[in-house]
């Protein structure tokens, strides 16, 4: 796609190149007229006489072209020239004419320059002339083979597309494969950007040199960027890195003829460095806060963009709708990245938690879907979660540290301040079916938060680094969407470290040892549940701000869960409901799997759950875990 709609970048662009193209034309008219003989030109390529002729009337103060000056510091004296003689094909095919005359003459074909043509015209001492000039077009990118894989001395080259294009002042929306091209008015302004005071004054420092900006996803890293160009009338070219794909050759001279600011935005394997390409000129990098980085100039200005605080979030919001009737209670209760909060303002129909919610969601969750099911918590009513009062009491201070996170930093001591993040990571141990998933459920519906339950199957990888890169993703998603993870069964990502025997073993403790630190900077909702607390490293424990034991229910809980779990036209006397309580003991879990099974077979026989029923399902019930039902008859 052009940008054919955007005004020329640089508007002396199209000037100047009239002039370079009629320079280069005229070279060719003055090979042609040698190899053909001027008769044969003017009778058959009288176009091109008229080229050169524009050439001589030319004024002897011609413009320049700044991106093409900017490349040529770089390039042998001859590169420029002989990358216009390519070029001219691309502004009149009837020069492809003419060259296979002239390549003809030379005992060539083809309808660009061909190597005899190149060579003569352009001299081949060593050190100058024809094979320093292609070796750098072709580094550059902006020169490419006709047909790859060909012998040298045999073959033919063409112009980038994307390149000229952006040399003639239409650059490509999408020039290359994982660069885009941002024009600079479809940037933000910098003084409409929500950033505080310490942000702006180590802005003021930025002199050009490298740029490194840090913080979580969607948090306004690459608008920061794009909103500096802006203030210098330029746009943004930006790229992709990882380590599995280095950027395009073209990067560099697109970014100079488009006159663009390079933004490479970063990501790395967790736990190493990623090695950052040698650029030319002024660039900006993006990079989470974790992201390790190798080749960064010492005179690069970093900046950090951590999540938005309260008086952001209530500025960006009074911002996009001013005089929002609950603007203060919006700010103290979505968490987002500025990105998606921002997005979310504009986007949602209606203006409420819920709804803001839903649309960041809609705009940034693909990611955490891929690694998340997302789980429902209005299938999880209070009522279904039968607590023992110490149990209620934990889960009560646990969900208004969740609720008061972000004003905890105020009412702390400085040095103690200093080192708390606003995450909260909480640990909920006890045997299976004890209502450890269904207790997320309740908080993340008591918290208004969407709850997402990690995928073990998608995180978890054979590939040394992929399932670090994996859980990195996981964990930034969920805190720029300021969603609730659970990691259920989290022994499994949580074990010891071992004894290292093999690289196995090597391994399998580096992804430890990444959890560990990741968790730790997390900035979200995190909860853990386990049924084997003995299997966790200790390390964890130290970082859990809650560890919540969850026992077996005793008898009073468990014939509430009975109560809370049967239909309400069952057949059973109280009697026999607490006979049930009383011998059977299981788990909440357990008591689901039971009265389901039994309403099964009620519906099945047209009737309602009643002594019988249910006693065949207890009996199938203990089968099933090995055990015999300590009731016989009810």
């Amino acid at each position: 796609m052009r940008a054919d709609d955007r005004p020329n970048l640089w508007p002396q662009a199209a000037t100047a190149l009239r002039g370079l193209l009629l320079a280069a034309a005229w070279r060719v008219v003055q090979a042609a007229q040698e190899l053909l003989g001027e008769a044969e030109v003017a009778e058959r390529f009288d176009f091109a006489l008229e080229y050169a002729a524009a050439f001589e009337a030319l004024p002897d103060e011609a413009p320049v072209h700044p991106g093409l000056m900017q490349l040529a510091r770089d390039w042998p004296q001859s590169a420029v020239e002989l990358w216009l003689v390519h070029g001219l094909v691309e502004e009149d095919r009837r020069f492809g004419q003419l060259f296979e005359a002239l390549n003809q003459a030379l005992g060539d074909d083809g309808a660009q320059p061909g190597p005899a043509l190149l060579q003569q015209s352009f001299g081949n001492l060593p050190g100058e002339g024809l094979r320093p000039a292609l070796r750098a077009l072709l580094q550059a990118g902006v020169l490419k083979p006709e047909s790859p894989g060909q012998p040298r001395a045999a073959q033919r080259f063409e112009v980038d597309e994307a390149c000229w294009a952006a040399l003639r002042g239409e650059p490509f929306v999408d020039p290359a494969p994982g660069l885009r091209l941002r024009a600079a008015e479809t940037a933000p302004a910098l003084a409409d950007l929500v950033l505080t005071a310490a942000t702006r004054e180590r802005l003021a420092r930025w002199q050009g040199q490298p740029l490194l900006v840090r913080g979580p996803e969607h948090n306004g890293r690459g608008s920061l960027v794009a909103a500096l160009a802006r203030e210098q009338g330029r746009p943004v070219l930006a790229c992709r890195l990882d380590a599995s794909s280095p950027p395009p050759a073209t990067l560099a001279a697109l970014a100079a003829l488009c006159g663009a600011l390079t933004l490479l935005r970063v990501d790395a394997t967790p736990g190493e460095a990623l090695k950052l390409p040698v650029l030319a000129g002024d660039y900006a990098i993006v990079a989470a806060d974790e992201d390790g980085l190798e080749g960064l100039p010492t005179d690069a200005l970093s900046i950090s963009l951590p999540l938005p605080d309260y008086a952001q979030r209530l500025a960006l919001i009074q911002q996009v709708r001013p005089g929002l009737a609950d603007a203060e209670g919006l700010a103290a209760r979505l968490h987002l990245a500025c990105g998606h909060l921002h997005r979310a303002l504009r986007r949602a129909e209606a203006i409420d938690e819920s709804a803001l919610r839903e649309a960041a969601l809609a705009g940034g969750a693909a990611g955490l879907a891929r690694l998340a099911q997302r789980l429902d918590p209005a299938q999880a009513p209070p009522d279904a979660l039968v607590l023992d009062d110490t149990l209620k009491r934990d889960l009560a201070a646990l969900a208004a540290r969740c609720q008061q996170r972000d004003r905890l930093g105020g009412a702390l001591p400085a040095a103690f301040a200093a080192r708390l993040n606003a995450g909260v990571r909480a640990l909920l141990a006890g045997p299976s079916g004890t209502g450890k998933t269904l207790a997320a459920q309740v908080l993340a519906r008591e918290l208004g938060l969407p709850l997402f339950r990690l995928d073990l199957s998608a995180v978890v990888s054979k590939y040394i680094g992929e399932t670090e890169r994996n859980l990195h993703r996981l964990l930034s998603a969920a805190q720029a969407l300021d969603v609730m993870l659970l990691l259920d069964e989290g022994d499994a990502l949580l074990a010891p470290r071992t004894e290292v025997g093999s690289s196995n073993d090597r391994y399998a403790n580096l992804e430890t040892n990444f959890l560990l630190q990741r968790l730790e900077s997390h900035q979200g909702l995190v909860l853990v549940t386990t049924n084997a607390l003995a299997r966790i490293d200790s390390a964890f424990m130290r970082r859990f701000d809650f560890v919540i034991p969850f026992r077996a229910p005793e008898f009073a809980e468990r014939l509430r869960l009975w109560q809370a779990h049967l239909p309400v036209d069952h057949g059973l006397s109280d009697a026999q409901l607490s006979a049930v309580a009383e011998a059977c003991t299981l788990a909440g879990g357990q008591v689901r799997n039971v009265v389901l099974d039994a309403v099964s077979a009620a519906l099945a026989c047209g009737g309602a759950v009643n002594a019988g029923l249910l006693l065949e399902a207890l009996q199938r019930e203990y089968r099933r875990g090995g055990g015999l039902c300590p009731l016989s008859r009810l």
